[in-house]
C-alpha cells in the first residue's frame, strides 16, 4: 500500500509544480503598444460627384469635410511588444482589442499572431490596422482641436495556448501620435 501512496504523492507534487510554473509564467507575460506609424492612406477615387462635394465644402469653409472627402481610409501599423519573463515558452495564437482615439471609441481589431515567445525573450510584432473614414469621423473634431494629436487607447486580450486551453492575458496601453508629423514623414519617404 505504501508504494501506491508514494507514487500518488509524487504525481501530485509534479502536477503541482507544473501548474505553479505555468501560473508563474502566465503572470510574467506582458503586452504593450510600443509604437504606431502611418502606413498609408486609402484615397477616394476621383469622380465628378466627389469634386462637386469638395467644392461645396470649400465654399462653405468646411476644410475638414473637404479633406475627408479625399480619404477613404487610413492604415496604421501598431507595433505590439510581447515579453515573456517566465520560465516556460508561451505560444500566442491571436490578439483582440478595442481602440479609442481621444477618448472616442472607433472600433475593434483582431489579428492572428501565431508566435512562440521563449523565456526571457521579447518580440515586437507589427499589426496593420485599417480605419475607414466613417469610423474616424467622430474623432476628427478632437484631432483638429488638438492640432493633429491622436491619443490612442488600446484595451484588449492576447491569448496564449496551454495544452488545449486558450488562456487570456488582458492588456491596456496608450500611445500618442501626431498625424501631421506622420503625414510629413510619409510624404518625405515618398519623395525620396
Amino acid at each position: 500500500m505504501k508504494p501506491v501512496v508514494i507514487v500518488i504523492l509524487i504525481s501530485l507534487v509534479v502536477v503541482g509544480v507544473f501548474f505553479s510554473l505555468v501560473a508563474y509564467s502566465y503572470t510574467q507575460i506582458t503586452v504593450n503598444l510600443e509604437g504606431v506609424t502611418l502606413d498609408s492612406i486609402d484615397w477616394t477615387p476621383i469622380s465628378v460627384s466627389t469634386l462637386i462635394k469638395i467644392g461645396l465644402d470649400v465654399l462653405r469653409g468646411d476644410w475638414i469635410d473637404s479633406a475627408l472627402a479625399l480619404i477613404e481610409g487610413i492604415n496604421l501599423n501598431f507595433i505590439f511588444q510581447f515579453s515573456n519573463n517566465g520560465i516556460l515558452p508561451v505560444h500566442i495564437p491571436d490578439l483582440s482589442y478595442d481602440l479609442s482615439i481621444n477618448d472616442v471609441y472607433v472600433g475593434e481589431g483582431n489579428s492572428t499572431i501565431n508566435t512562440t515567445i521563449n523565456p526571457g525573450e521579447t518580440k515586437e510584432i507589427p499589426i496593420l490596422q485599417n480605419f475607414q473614414r466613417d469610423s474616424l469621423t467622430p474623432t476628427v473634431k478632437s484631432i483638429v482641436d488638438r492640432n493633429g494629436i491622436m491619443d490612442l487607447h488600446i484595451r484588449g486580450i492576447a491569448y496564449f495556448k496551454l495544452l488545449i486551453l486558450d488562456v487570456p492575458i488582458p492588456f491596456e496601453s496608450t500611445y500618442q501620435i501626431s498625424i501631421i508629423d506622420e503625414a510629413e514623414i510619409h510624404l518625405d519617404n515618398l519623395l525620396k
